[in-house]
């Protein structure tokens, strides 16, 4: 193996022979600089935010983790239970409410990925001369994930995304280091982060049954005498037990409200136009060649050990599985791509090394990952450019507006393909545009009370307000009773038949409603008419045992 050949290490100093600290530093300025303007670009809360910011309210009032005060049945209708508490902390700790500290939170998380994928870059093994390129190859997938549209969004919402985001993509960053660079706290910080990406959504338990393959697997080398370091994953367990002692289930309310069947006509498409829309096909081809380049280079120096291939195997099988129950299960997102958000900056670090292992000349290689770049920005900015300044809900209702007349012909077809999947998607309440969840938070939020003027309302009588969209009005309202009728925060919605027969006529995360007479039977008296709240007196109190008999009746 000649010099330029040679593979390349990062040790402790990983840039110490492409770089210089000043330029290092002016980098992360950059970065950072560059994030701030896109997540202050992007900057929305949705209404499906609010349903976390009331769990956290109630916990924060001493009403436990619920969404309707006892005597109603505890709902675990949050996504999170790590961003829920989270905000609620942060809330008790500063004084600073949930709507105004999420989307900060979430910024931060955002530049904790970025620094995960400056340690990936760092450590990641550069054939010959690409070693002295790589501070420009991790300027590339920097430019590249600052310029994703979906990375941009997910950096704010009110939603836990960022969060998970960071955790998972730190998890992906430190099983790729084992059995290489694994240090003495390698398995704590390998356990810890497994744990916390689990806490705050609960698909990472995929993450946490790789954890235990790489853990148990031959050559892993696991030390006895650090056996504390698995403490973290009975967090895991803890909680599932305390889910089950609180709400009486193993599995979130949200699973039962969304998970009607299985929707692979659904996510097949939705797949599709998140490829189309970021020019997956350029970076199928550069990992396509680069495992190809990888394989006979292989062949001629010998094969690679078991031991060493196995945390690359596991961590795309992570990755694979996650993607896949998503995209043929779940049939893929209400909130645009928010599902494969976290996908992005490691489609771009993935695309950097498959460059370096197709070509000996770090120039190529640099030109192949610009251009992966370059195609990823035409369609999803020309369709930001053509709908970011629609601000009624007459303009975002169904945010559908077609794109390939604006591109050359030779590519028309292509980008024609992109709108008619768009149009399926979002006509079925799937990758619904940030626009849209924007607009509808801003208008809705600007009719409604405001969080002081609802709080006046006593919780005494059981105020009950029986709604469709949920998330504002929890928080605005949080001495009334809110019955979710989509039922991701109602056990009985949630198990309700769906209503919607075939794949055609199926909505997103709307496919439960209420049983005939269930809304009747807590007799709803709160409406909200403009900036006014108006309860009805009822002819009898609703009592605690109406509520638990309206919730403990066979309804299906």
């Amino acid at each position: 193996m000649n010099e330029a050949e040679r593979p390349v290490v990062s040790g402790s100093a990983p840039w110490a022979a492409s770089s210089v600290p000043a330029v290092r530093f002016a980098l992360a300025v950059a970065t950072i600089a560059a994030l701030y303007a896109g997540w202050h670009t992007f900057l929305f809360l949705t209404d499906d935010a609010y349903i976390d910011f009331r769990y956290a309210s109630n916990a924060f009032l001493g009403r436990g983790l619920v969404w309707n005060p006892a005597p109603f049945h505890p709902v675990e209708g949050y996504t999170s239970f790590l961003w829920v508490e989270v905000l609620r902390w942060v809330w008790w700790l500063t004084g600073v409410e949930p709507p105004a500290a999420a989307n900060p939170l979430s910024f931060l998380c955002g530049c904790g990925t970025l620094l995960v994928v400056d340690r990936m870059m760092a450590r990641m093994v550069l054939p010959g001369a690409h070693a002295r390129s790589r501070l420009a190859l991790l300027v590339l997938v920097l430019l590249g994930t600052l310029l994703n549209r979906t990375f941009l969004a997910s950096l704010s919402s009110g939603l836990e995304t960022s969060l998970f985001n960071f955790l998972f993509t730190a998890w992906v960053y430190v099983a790729a280091t084992a059995y290489r660079e694994r240090g003495p706290y390698w398995t704590l910080r390998l356990t810890t982060l497994a744990t916390l990406a689990t806490l705050a959504r609960p698909d990472a338990l995929v993450a946490l049954a790789a954890t235990l393959v790489l853990l148990v697997a031959p050559g892993g080398k696991f030390d006895h005498r650090r056996a504390w370091q698995l403490l973290p994953l009975g967090l895991v367990v803890v909680h599932l037990f305390w889910r089950h002692a609180t709400y009486g289930d193993w599995l979130p309310n949200t699973y039962y409200a969304k998970n009607v069947r299985p929707w692979p006509e659904s996510g097949i498409r939705f797949a599709a136009s998140f490829a189309l829309e970021y020019a997956l096909w350029v970076w199928l081809t550069l990992v396509g060649a680069g495992c190809l380049a990888l394989a006979f280079r292989r062949r001629d120096v010998g094969a690679r050990p078991l031991v060493e291939a196995l945390p690359t195997a596991t961590v795309v099988s992570v990755l694979g599985a996650h993607w896949g129950y998503y995209t043929f299960v779940i049939g893929g997102d209400h909130f645009e791509y928010r599902v494969y958000s976290h996908l992005v900056p490691l489609l771009f670090v993935s695309a950097a090394w498959a460059a370096a292992r197709i070509t000996a000349r770090p120039a190529v290689a640099f030109a192949l990952v610009l251009t992966f770049v370059a195609t990823s920005l035409p369609i999803p900015w020309l369709h930001w450019s053509l709908t970011h300044e629609r601000r009624t809900r007459e303009e975002t209702h169904v945010m559908i507006v077609p794109v390939a007349g604006e591109f050359p012909l030779a590519v028309r077809p292509l980008v024609a393909r992109w709108d008619a999947l768009q149009a399926w998607l979002i006509s079925h309440h799937v990758c619904m545009r940030h626009q849209e969840h924007k607009v509808f938070h801003d208008t809705t939020a600007a009719s409604l009370p405001t969080r002081a003027e609802g709080s006046r309302l006593p919780w005494a009588g059981h105020p009950v307000l029986p709604a469709y969209t949920v998330g504002l009005l929890g928080w605005l309202l949080p001495n009334v009773a809110v019955i979710d009728l989509f039922g991701l925060n109602d056990r009985v919605i949630a198990r309700s038949p769906p209503r919607s027969r075939g794949s055609e006529d199926r909505l997103m995360a709307h496919d439960r409603i209420a049983p005939s007479g269930y809304e009747a039977c807590f007799r709803g008296n709160v409406v909200v008419i403009g900036h006014d709240v108006h309860v009805t007196p009822r002819a009898s109190p609703l009592t605690e045992a109406e509520i638990r008999a309206c919730e403990s009746r066979q309804w299906y």
